[in-house]
């Protein structure tokens, strides 16, 4: 047993341990300090605290009930939570919002569910091996054991190509599952198209939002765009950026939502837009402080132990650690065995359409000119363009006295010569900046 109260007072800080709670990957031991004492104090020693408690990943948590602080280490023996029992579970059923997804449970085992909905986006990151794939699969597990397939459809891009390949040739695709950035890129266009779609008939509709618009009219549902990597796509094209602030600002009352993982938080793929249209964020054990930070505005997230362990940051602001629950391939593939079905191909596989085929007017003109233009010609305009004002106005001297000198005396040629030179000048005359500089005024000093 760690004697917490004997530790701290090490370092001057005295109180009472008030109690513990027991979770499935850590413990959590409250401890109320005397009043007067600053929990810089106790940060600032943070180090030498968990050095001497002898354990590895040592996190203090927020100020819990009863002014308590809690001091978080992990369990010797750490377990995993099976998702499809939280999903079978009274919270489960309970769990309000238009789109309800499982985080995982709380610290004390619980369970703790967000609708998507209301955040109205997510920005997953964590390192790799963190659990962040395993999380994706719940949210979308969530989802499909709450809603219909005729309610809400996915879009989810896959870069790795493995990740969501289970998800293919199902009824709640709105597409086949993406896996080149050429495509992801026209997914994501077609997304703002059908936003804008779905806006006119909320606009014709005289309805604010999909929930106003399904209470009223129906048929229409919510779309869940899931992209896995996006720091890939992100560094591959840099038009997938802003068709994402795109759809992170405007989709939202459209019904359309998104989920963002990647495992390279740095501030060139997070960058201050997206974090602006991304208030939710979910961050699991991270390589360095500094993507912690880069993710949650805040520390902490290197501290964890993994294995699905995670801070999430509400919309609110309000920091609350996590543990996310675990589904396994062969679940998944069981439960989406009913929703089977072949899924048409939404996008045109980068194939122009007709009108993009036909060339314009002005395309057909250049191209006959090329065609048509003798190969002398264009030799004569390169020499024309390499040689400097002096040798082109030498060159047309040149030409002009030998067309005047054909028909014509000496005299005319030199009168000739001399009305080239003013007309050269101009021909071959490069607009110069004209500086004016106030001439100094000599002053004679007398001896």
């Amino acid at each position: 047993m760690i004697d917490l109260e004997e530790i701290l007072s090490h370092y001057g800080v005295k109180g009472k341990v008030e109690g513990e709670v027991l979770g499935p990957l850590i413990k959590q031991i409250k401890f109320k300090p005397e009043a007067g004492t600053k929990i810089k104090n106790i940060t600032s020693s943070i180090d030498d605290i968990a050095r001497e408690m002898g354990v590895k990943n040592l996190r203090i948590s927020n100020v819990c009930d009863g002014g308590c602080i809690g001091f978080e280490i992990a369990n010797d023996v750490l377990l995993s939570t099976p998702l499809l029992n939280l999903l079978e579970s009274e919270a489960a059923a309970n769990a309000k919002g238009a789109l309800p997804i499982n985080l995982g449970v709380k610290i004390d085992g619980s369970p703790i569910f967000a609708d998507l909905a209301k955040m109205p986006h997510l920005l997953v990151a964590g390192a790799t091996g963190s659990g962040k794939s395993v999380g994706l699969n719940s949210f979308i597990i969530s989802l499909i054991k709450r809603k219909k397939s005729s309610e809400l459809k996915f879009v989810m891009i896959d870069p790795k190509r493995i990740e969501f390949s289970v998800y293919n040739d199902q009824s709640y695709m709105l597409m086949p599952v993406i896996t080149d950035n050429a495509d992801a890129s026209e997914a994501l266009q077609y997304l703002i198209v059908e936003m804008n779609k779905r806006y006119e008939m909320l606009e014709k509709s005289l309805t604010k939002n999909i929930g106003e618009y399904n209470e009223k009219i129906g048929g229409m549902p919510y779309i869940v765009t899931i992209v896995d990597e996006f720091s890939d796509l992100v560094l591959s094209d840099k038009t997938v950026e802003k068709k994402i602030q795109i759809l992170a600002q405007k989709a939202r009352a459209a019904g359309i939502h998104l989920i963002l993982a990647t495992q390279r938080p740095s501030v060139d793929v997070v960058t201050g837009s997206i974090k602006a249209n991304f208030p939710s964020r979910l961050a699991f054990k991270t390589a360095s402080g500094v993507d912690s930070k880069t993710i949650l505005d805040t520390t902490g997230a290197e501290d964890l132990v993994g294995r699905g362990d995670a801070l999430f940051l509400a919309a609110t602001g309000e920091l609350t650690r996590v543990h996310g629950a675990y589904i396994s391939t062969e679940e998944i593939e069981s439960l989406l065995k009913p929703f089977r079905c072949k899924i048409d191909p939404v996008l045109q596989n980068n194939v122009l359409t007709e009108q993009e085929k036909a060339p314009s007017p002005a395309d057909l003109k250049n191209e006959s000119k090329k065609k048509k233009e003798f190969f002398l010609i264009s030799w004569i305009k390169g020499v024309w363009n390499w040689l400097s004002k002096t040798e082109k106005k030498k060159l047309l001297k040149m030409i002009w006295l030998l067309l005047v000198g054909a028909f014509a005396g000496a005299k005319v040629q030199n009168r000739k010569g001399e009305i080239f030179d003013s007309i050269a000048d101009s021909l071959t005359k490069t607009k110069r900046r004209t500086y004016t500089t106030a001439r100094r005024k000599k002053t004679s000093s007398r001896r």
